[in-house]
């Protein structure tokens, strides 16, 4: 039991020492209005966003290093943005965790945790479109 208890902590275990490399990022580069969808990709013929910029998420700068999300779903709340081996962690005080990997200028991927709570699940990751900047 011990032995299997310990195996189960070892992936934690090894990974404190990278969590020093975790630095504060730019929460700037997230703000704006957004579309979500499955990310484009080999194999997709029809992606329609599960929201659209008709209707778009928004991401405001609370300050230097965090951000609040919003979608038409909801009230994502305040995520404190970190950078960590090129992607871009988002903390929340509850211990709610999602990682952003930008794609391309104006898009970035957003997953959050598989089932077992430790990996990023990039498989079920949604792609975050910004919004054409509206005409004035």
């Amino acid at each position: 039991m011990k032995h299997a208890l310990f195996l189960a902590a070892l992936p934690a275990l090894l990974a404190l020492p990278a969590l020093a490399d975790v630095k504060p990022a730019d929460a700037a580069p997230f703000a704006g209005s957004w579309q979500i969808a499955f990310p484009d990709g080999e194999g997709v013929i029809v992606n329609v966003p599960q929201v659209s910029c008709e209707d778009p998420a928004v991401i405001t700068q609370l300050d230097e290093d965090t951000l609040h999300a919003r979608t038409p779903g909801g009230d994502m709340g305040a995520w404190d943005v970190k950078a960590f081996g090129g992607r871009f962690p988002w903390w929340r005080e509850d211990g709610a965790s999602l990682v952003a990997d930008w794609v391309r200028d104006d898009a970035f991927l957003l997953a959050g945790k598989d089932a077992t709570g430790i990996q990023t699940d990039w498989a079920n990751a949604k792609q975050w479109t910004r919004c054409p900047a509206a005409a004035e």
